[in-house]
């Protein structure tokens, strides 16, 4: 690892020296800057001794005039480079703070921020600019408030650094967990004068971790420890990947292997020589012996390229290393990384392995003959029924299905399907993962990435996903805001103003159907989304918030709505009672008392 100096990074002469601090024109003008005080008393002196001496010998007080002026000018000198060396110190802190994704501030002694970057705001619900010279309990209820000036007050009394977790929103909404590490600054011997905070996100750090390991151990589960020789050849014929199977059977290192494609192991590669690899019924090993071969195929995505993936299967004339495959195979099979079973047409169970059977509670045995949808519930006999049409019809099928787990609880599998019509009976095997936890974790990341931090309630996210499945719904908007909010956060302050916010939230929800939405466009504007509603249902919801608010909440609110007018887009619903709010508002201040709508 390379590691640089002070004066590595400021060249000499360059605009960053001086500017850095241990370069070498700093301490230059440090030490400047520190006879300051004794240049000025030099140049005090100098100037009453030339008042003194201008009496009785002139050119001695014509000189010490010189030195004195002299002196005056090397002080001005230096507050001038101190005064730049600062500004350059300050441009070089700002850029480099302005480029954190980290979670960073400084406070004074009393609390008040400083400087904070957009992470740490937004752990508070703000700004950057609207968090300075505000304390943390101007953002938080007075039980976190007080816990945290009870911290902050103890470091600065014992100057040392606190180590801590948080969780908070990030810029973009998101929920995070961080890593807090809050330093106290001061100087030797001296009283702390401020305080500084550094986080580090880890909660999508360890998330990330865990998918990478979890993929990692399907591809090394599914792919590079398969018992049968596996290969990843693109369209062209390249191959891709090769397992440690396909290195054995053909005798081919990998890396040579995929250096020379498909015409390496393709009898009559012709000019197709992937087409030619599918279908030919032998496959050439390296000291040219040619192999009986059945081929499976199955379309992939690998490294951002179409591709197929082959699993091939020793035939007759291979009756050794076939066997012995097929034992690796039921092996992988039993050690329930997978969930396996079979079932005929009607979808009776014929075989299962024990993941299949300890997944569903039963024995192995009690499952064969038993109907799958036998331990499903009954609103997914539907989804069930249409997933053994597809898999007899299509022969290949993937999708997703529910069934009612060990503790009866409801779990998600996504499965495969190859479908073998000419057995006897026709029967269609499956191949199963459960996937509910990601299911969960993907829906609970989803609505965090969608929910307001500061009153709980949708924000603006979801309103381009309900843009999106609309379709040909009728759906209704309904715009809410504060009248003068403006004037209540200035006098009372933005903490108030929060608790406000969340009030009316609660008001919002309460005043809902079911099956309606409420969100947070931003400050103190909320929208009601209401699906499958009418004119008439809007309206009276509309005119009951506004007759209600003062009573319930203590302040009143506007409410503008509109109808979706035939196939109009959700943006041009929602401007319509936008719109309509601004006009109920303007017509309020003229006198006339609303539209009357």
């Amino acid at each position: 690892m390379l590691k640089h100096s002070a004066q590595d990074i400021a060249v000499p002469g360059s605009a960053l020296d001086g500017a850095v601090p241990g370069s070498a024109r700093a301490r230059r003008r440090r030490a400047l800057t520190a006879l300051v005080p004794l240049l000025a008393v030099l140049g005090a002196l100098l100037a009453g001794a030339a008042g003194l001496l201008a009496v009785w010998l002139p050119i001695a007080a014509l000189a010490c005039a010189a030195a004195a002026l002299l002196l005056l000018g090397l002080l001005v000198y230096g507050h001038l480079l101190r005064r730049r060396s600062l500004r350059r110190a300050e441009a070089l802190l700002q850029a480099f703070a302005g480029e954190l994704r980290e979670p960073v501030s400084l406070r004074d002694a009393q609390g008040r921020f400083l400087f904070a970057t957009r992470p740490a705001a937004a752990m508070l619900g703000a700004e950057p600019a609207d968090v300075l010279g505000y304390t943390e309990g101007d953002f938080l209820d007075p039980e976190a408030a007080a816990g945290r000036a009870a911290e902050t007050a103890a470091l600065l009394t014992e100057p040392g650094r606190l180590t801590l977790r948080r969780r908070g929103p990030d810029p973009d909404g998101r929920m995070c967990e961080y890593l807090v590490s809050k330093q106290a600054l001061a100087l030797p011997r001296r009283r702390a004068f401020g305080l500084l905070e550094i986080g580090r996100e880890v909660g999508g750090e360890r998330a990330w971790r865990q998918f990478q390991e979890q993929r990692d151990s399907e591809w090394r589960a599914l792919f590079e420890d398969h018992p049968l020789p596996a290969l990843i050849m693109a369209q062209d014929g390249a191959l891709l990947a090769v397992n440690a199977a396909a290195e054995r059977f053909y005798a081919y290192a990998a890396e040579d292997l995929q250096a020379l494609g498909a015409n390496a192991i393709a009898v009559e590669p012709g000019n197709d020589p992937a087409l030619s690899l599918l279908r030919g019924p032998t496959h050439r090993r390296r000291d040219g012996r040619q192999m009986p071969v059945q081929v499976t195929s199955s379309p992939m995505l690998y490294a951002r390229r179409d591709a197929r993936l082959l699993l091939i299967r020793p035939r007759e004339g291979a009756a050794s290393e076939g066997e012995l495959y097929e034992r690796r195979y039921r092996d992988l099979i039993d050690s329930g990384i997978w969930l396996v079973w079979s079932h005929d047409r009607d979808g009776r169970v014929v075989q299962a392995n024990g993941a299949v059977a300890a997944a569903l509670g039963v024995d192995a045995g009690e499952l064969i003959g038993h109907l799958l949808t036998d331990f499903m519930e009954p609103e997914d006999h539907d989804a069930a029924l249409a997933m053994l049409e597809r898999s007899a019809s299509r022969r290949r099928d993937t999708g997703v299905i529910s069934v009612r787990g060990r503790g009866g609880e409801r779990r998600t599998w996504q499965y495969h399907s190859l479908a073998y019509p000419e057995d006897t009976p026709p029967q269609v095997l499956l191949v199963a993962q459960d996937i509910t936890l990601r299911q969960n974790y993907d829906r609970q990341l989803r609505e965090r990435t969608m929910s307001d931090p500061l009153t709980g309630v949708y924000n603006r996210r979801y309103l381009d996903e309900f843009a999106a499945r609309s379709g040909e719904q009728r759906f209704g908007c309904i715009v809410v805001d504060v009248v003068s909010f403006k004037h209540y956060n200035d006098v009372h302050g933005h903490a108030q103003g929060d608790a406000m916010l969340r009030k009316l939230a609660q008001f919002l929800r309460a005043a809902c159907r079911s099956q309606d939405t409420v969100v947070r466009l931003g400050g103190d504007e909320f929208a009601l989304v209401l699906p499958d509603t009418s004119e008439g249902a809007l309206r009276e919801i509309a005119h009951r918030l506004e007759a209600r608010s003062e009573a319930e909440l203590g302040f009143a609110v506007s409410a503008g709505w509109a109808i979706r007018q035939g196939d109009e887009s959700f943006d041009a619903t929602m401007k319509r009672a936008d719109l309509d709010l601004l006009a109920r508002r303007a017509a309020e201040r003229s006198g006339q008392g609303g539209l009357g709508r």
